[in-house]
């Protein structure tokens, strides 16, 4: 039997791969045939076997809560736009969450929102976009809690038109729309994070009832802050001013604020710092604001109470420690004086810090030296100056009414809060009557048989008036500690409360409060 040659074997392998190839090929033909013969035109090969062209893969941009520790922008422009949407076609949604800003009156447009899990479709363009909102546990080492987030998915031949046209044609949207609603607003915050409403509150500098001369004052520092930029950017100093507003209970210290906010259009970042955990949440609650805004903490007296020094820490500048606070309170004097003017107060630009206080004295010095507080300004007693303009603003009374010397002369002798005053003149719609309230409170208070101060039962609210609030009991001082100093235990009162007690003589008249609504009062 004749063995075969290796050649032989080798020629049979190349037949069988040609013939293969062959066969291969004549089955792309006839695939091909039949496509052209009866599939439509342009159909390809690829969508015969189910695989979706290049064109119609979905790319996406998620757009999270929080950038790093701030607030992120395009989220927050992302939501306000996507509630447009929803207002636009309500039935694109079938299950939406609907709210009132708050703060706001039963007047105020609805904002519709998605809930977490659900979308709508914008066309920008002629492309259709999704929005997708999500809800997502904070990574280990942030906040905590929960974060939301948009998922915004579009075509894959559509990314450069979203990323180069529509996601700046929704922030400049959302500009246009905050532009053309700019009210300032009114923050606080609640476990680390700032809730807003809105400031509703028509004091402006014009109406504060205070001496010319300090309202002059105030006016021109304001003006000039707000043009110096270049001047803070050639000295190198972080674009900040920071007043303190002190003075007895319902000298207007409140409403003074509120006319600032009303004259720069700022918002008001209204801080407890009994309500932050420690200096961390402090310096990410600081970064998380807005610029163009004001930093307000009430009653710092009170806060300092609970924010001593590190402990064995006096300070560079020789200041006294303040009283040891509790085990649970752990922002430090140290951390409130670096938000102040320490490198944590240049992470913005416009900002005005403001304190108030009813006692400057308990003070530490530290917090008063030049470049924290750079205005000292005093609310003092209501003086005659600051009495007509009440008059004038809540009875359009004039200069010449026959019970005006009375009046002039018993505030030369007595001292009476403005807002005492202002409460008196709210009694009646009657001019006439209003004034002889105001001299009756003031001969009854030099006779000695008025109501003490302090008692006088005042009206004190919030800045937004935004309703009844249920006040929150003062926690009594703890027993001192055994071999130390004990704990000064006060809380800084929530915005429009008075601490009780009498106070301090005032060092000067004329300053007091605005006009405002009926039966609103003021610091």
């Amino acid at each position: 039997m004749a063995m075969a040659s290796p050649n032989n074997k080798a020629l049979e392998r190349y037949k069988s791969a040609v013939t293969a190839a062959a066969s291969v090929m004549g089955a792309a033909m006839l695939l091909r045939r039949v496509v052209a013969d009866f599939l439509p035109a342009g159909t390809s090969l690829g969508a015969l076997l189910l695989l979706p062209p290049a064109s119609a893969r979905r790319h996406a941009v998620l757009i999270e809560e929080f950038d790093g520790a701030l607030y992120n922008r395009v989220f927050l422009a992302a939501k306000a736009y996507v509630s447009t949407l929803l207002a636009a076609a309500p039935s694109s949604v079938p299950l939406m969450k609907a709210s009132l800003p708050r703060g706001s009156g039963a007047d105020q447009r609805v904002l519709l929102a998605l809930r977490p899990g659900t979308a709508v479709v914008d066309v920008f363009g002629g492309a259709k976009l999704t929005w997708r909102l999500s809800r997502q546990q904070g990574r280990r080492g942030e906040d905590g809690g929960t974060r939301e987030a948009f998922k915004l998915s579009f075509d894959a031949q559509h990314k450069d038109m979203v990323l180069g046209a529509y996601l700046p044609a929704v922030m400049a949207r959302v500009e246009a729309m905050s532009q053309g609603q700019r009210q300032p607003r009114l923050y606080s915050n609640e476990w680390g994070k700032w809730r807003a409403v809105r400031l509703r509150n028509a004091s402006t500098l014009a109406t504060v009832a205070m001496d010319a001369e300090l309202r002059q004052a105030v006016v021109e520092d304001l003006d000039r802050f707000l043009t110096r930029k270049e001047y803070y950017r050639q000295t190198g100093r972080a674009w900040k001013r920071g007043y303190l507003i002190h003075g007895p209970p319902g000298t207007g210290k409140s409403s003074l604020v509120a006319a600032i906010s009303n004259h720069l259009h700022f918002d008001v970042y209204d801080l407890d710092v009994g309500g932050v955990r420690n200096n961390t949440e402090l310096r990410k609650l600081l970064i998380r604001m807005k610029n163009r805004s004001i930093l307000l903490v009430e009653d710092v007296d009170c806060a300092l109470a609970t924010a001593p020094r590190r402990e064995g820490d006096g300070g560079s500048d020789g200041s006294s420690l303040a009283p040891a606070a509790s085990k649970n309170h752990k922002v430090t004097l140290s951390g409130l004086l670096n938000m102040v003017d320490g490198l944590w107060s240049s992470s913005g630009h416009e900002r005005i810090l403001v304190f108030t206080t009813n006692h400057k004295d308990r003070l530490d010095p530290a917090l008063l030296r030049p470049g924290r507080m750079d205005m000292h300004i005093h609310m003092g007693y209501c003086g005659f100056v600051a009495f007509r303009e009440l008059a004038a603003n809540y009875h359009g009374v004039d200069d010449h009414h026959p019970l005006f010397p009375e009046i002039e002369a018993l505030l030369r002798e007595v001292e009476v809060a403005p807002a005492e005053v202002a409460e008196r003149l709210l009694m009646t719609d009657a001019a006439d009557a209003a004034v002889e309230m105001v001299a009756k409170l003031l001969r009854d208070r030099k006779a000695g048989t008025g109501e003490e101060d302090g008692a006088g039962g005042y009206v004190k609210q919030k800045l937004h008036v935004g309703g009844p609030r249920r006040p929150r009991r003062l926690a009594p001082a703890p027993a001192p500690r055994r071999g130390g100093v004990g704990a000064a235990s006060a809380r800084r009162p929530v915005l429009g409360e008075e601490m009780g007690g009498s106070s301090r003589r005032g060092q000067g008249r004329g300053s007091g409060t605005g006009r405002h609504g009926r039966g609103r009062g003021r610091r």
